[in-house]
C-alpha cells in the first residue's frame, strides 16, 4: 500500500503569547493559546447576517484583544454582536498547520468562555444564556463568510457546515451555552470550560482550520471573550477509506473544480442536498466513475486500489499500457483483468507507488488516494 511521510513540527513561537509541542514521530502535538501577549493570529468571522450597506455597524460587531473582566484572568478574545436576524454566528478561527497532507488525526480541544449571562432568563426570539449555543470545529476547509442568495436577500452564511442555532452540523458540535454556572453575582463575567473532539483530515497543504463560536437564537446583544485555548492530536489509529462520493470529489478538486449541472446527477441515491453531487454528475458526464446500473451511484460505498487506479486512468483518456510492469508485484496476478491496463499505466507513470504489494483489492485510504492525485502532475 502507499505510504508518505510523517507529519513535519510544529513549530510556534513563544512570542505570541502560546506554546506549542511539535508533533512527535507518533504523530502526537499539541498546542496551548493563553493569549498573554496577543491574539495568537486568530482571526474573527461572523455570519447569518445581510450583505446591505452599513449593516456591520447596525449589528455592533466588535472584536478586539484585551482583558478577560475576571480576577486574574489575564488576556483574552473578546467577541459581541447583536443578533437582527434571527440566527447570527460569531465566531474566532485559527490555522493550524505542519500535519501530513489527508492523514486524519483525532483532535481534542479544550477552551474557556467567559460570559456574564444569568441562567434562566427570557429574552427576545430566545433566552440570552440558553439561546445562545456554544459550537466548536475542527475542519479542513477554511472557513469563510460567503454571500448566499435566499428568498430574494443576499446573506453571508459559513461556508461550512455548523449547523444552525441550537443545532450542531458536520463541522461544528454543539459543546454548550452561554448560561453562567453559578447566579449568584449578577453581571459578573464567569469562565465556563467546553470540550470536543473531532476526526479530521489535514487539507493537501497540511493544514487544518479551529474554529470556535456562538450560534445566537436571543435577537438582542451577545457579548463574550475567549481565553485558555488547548488542542492536542494524535493520528488516527485506522486511516478512513475513500467512498465512491469522496472519490469522485477529489478527482473533480484536482482537476481545478470544472462546471458541472448537480441537477443532471442521474443518480437515484444521491441526494439534491448531497455536498459531492456536482463532482459526482461530473465524473459520471466524463466516463471517470460510473454507476451501478438501474439508476444507482453507490456513493457511501468504499473504493478498492483496483478502482481508484481505473478513474484516474480514465482520466488521463486511457492510454496503451504495458502489463507487463505488474509481473513485479508478487499480488501482480490479483489484479482484475478490467483493472490491469489502469493499474500497470499509473505504475509506470508513477501515479501509484505501491510498496511490495499492490494489495487491488483492499480499500484505498483518502491519504493514499490523495498521494496518488498529488502525483497528477508529473505524470502529465
Amino acid at each position: 500500500m502507499l505510504t508518505t511521510g510523517i507529519a513535519s513540527l510544529l513549530a510556534l513561537s513563544m512570542a505570541s503569547g502560546y506554546a506549542a509541542a511539535p508533533a512527535g514521530p507518533a504523530g502526537q502535538g499539541s498546542i496551548h493559546f493563553d493569549f498573554e501577549r496577543d491574539s495568537a493570529g486568530f482571526t474573527p468571522i461572523y455570519a447569518d447576517y445581510p450583505d446591505q450597506e452599513g449593516v456591520e455597524e447596525f449589528y455592533e460587531f466588535q472584536h478586539a484583544y484585551g482583558q478577560v473582566p475576571i480576577d486574574g484572568a489575564g488576556g483574552g478574545l473578546f467577541l459581541s454582536g447583536s443578533n437582527h436576524s434571527d440566527d447570527l454566528f460569531m465566531g474566532y478561527v485559527k490555522t493550524l498547520e505542519g500535519f501530513a497532507p489527508a492523514r486524519t488525526y483525532r483532535f481534542s480541544v479544550s477552551f474557556k468562555l467567559a460570559t456574564n449571562v444569568e441562567g434562566g432568563l427570557v429574552g427576545v426570539g430566545g433566552s440570552p444564556g440558553e439561546g445562545v449555543t456554544v459550537k466548536c470545529g475542527v475542519t479542513q476547509t477554511a472557513p469563510a463568510a460567503v454571500p448566499v442568495a435566499s428568498g430574494g436577500t443576499t446573506y453571508y452564511r459559513l461556508n461550512i457546515d455548523a449547523g444552525r442555532q441550537s443545532n450542531g452540523g458536520e463541522d461544528m458540535a454543539v459543546v454548550g451555552d452561554m448560561a453562567k454556572t453559578e447566579n449568584t453575582r449578577p453581571g459578573e463575567y464567569e469562565f465556563k470550560e467546553f470540550q470536543a473532539e473531532f476526526d479530521t483530515a489535514a487539507n493537501p497543504l497540511g493544514e487544518v482550520y479551529l474554529i470556535i463560536g456562538t450560534d445566537s437564537g436571543f435577537e438582542a446583544t451577545t457579548s463574550y471573550y475567549l481565553d485558555d485555548v488547548s488542542v492536542t492530536w494524535e493520528e488516527a489509529a485506522q486511516q478512513p477509506a475513500v467512498t465512491r462520493a469522496q472519490a469522485a470529489q477529489m478527482l473533480f478538486d484536482t482537476a481545478d473544480r470544472p462546471s458541472a449541472d448537480p441537477a443532471q446527477c442521474p443518480f437515484r441515491d444521491v441526494a439534491a442536498d448531497d455536498p459531492n453531487r456536482e463532482a459526482i454528475t461530473w465524473a459520471q458526464e466524463n466516463g471517470y466513475l460510473g454507476g451501478y446500473g438501474n439508476g444507482q451511484f453507490g456513493p457511501g460505498d468504499g473504493m478498492t486500489v483496483e478502482q481508484a487506479m481505473v478513474m484516474i486512468y480514465r482520466f488521463f483518456g486511457s492510454p496503451a499500457a504495458d502489463q507487463a510492469v505488474l509481473s513485479g508485484y508478487e499480488d501482480g496476478g490479483q489484479v482484475s483483468p478490467w483493472a490491469r491496463d489502469a493499474v500497470a499505466w499509473t505504475i509506470t507513470s508513477q501515479v501509484f507507488q505501491p510498496h511490495g504489494a499492490i494489495a487491488p483489492q483492499a480499500q484505498i485510504t483518502v491519504e493514499e488516494l490523495a498521494a496518488c492525485l498529488g502525483q497528477i502532475a508529473v505524470a502529465c
